[in-house]
């Protein structure tokens, strides 16, 4: 298959609003995802949650707005980890104090594993996804507050 035939595919997913599309022919296989529109923000990036109070579509819902602390939300669409092996103990629990440069989990994507690392210092007020969960790109993970 050819990368302009593969192209093609992936315009015409968009233009039917099809998310996943999976070919399978002769020994060749090929796989093709595409993320639901998320807010719009740097990857792996953290937001203050009293900012986003502009009435802006890429606004959080109202109960979110209200919560405290910072989102850290996911760089890439992969698979969530909590720990470095499933025989670990997780890198973070809700309470746990985090330090800037602090691994805090795991996303997985296409056999990567990419390591999302705190920006900000301060305690996991919550966690929103569960180990093992399939995550998309600047989906909130958790939510760190303040460390007084």
């Amino acid at each position: 298959m050819q990368i302009t035939e593969i192209e093609s595919l992936m315009r015409q997913m968009r233009q039917h609003g099809l998310n996943r599309l999976e070919l399978e022919d002769d020994g060749f296989r090929l796989l093709l995802e595409r993320a639901e529109p998320t807010v719009s923000r740097p990857a792996g990036s953290m937001e203050r949650l009293d900012e986003r109070t502009d009435g802006s579509e890429n606004s959080l819902p109202d109960e979110e707005e209200q919560l405290p602390g910072i989102l850290v939300t996911s760089p890439v669409v992969g698979i969530y980890y909590a720990a470095a092996d499933p025989d670990s103990e997780p890198f973070i629990k809700v309470g746990t104090t985090v330090e800037k440069g602090m691994t805090l989990c795991i996303i997985e994507a296409m056999k990567l594993m990419n390591e999302v690392i705190g920006q900000y210092q301060g305690t996991v007020l919550e966690i929103l996804v569960d180990n093992g969960q399939r995550v998309e790109y600047g989906q909130p993970l958790l939510r760190i507050g303040d460390a007084s």
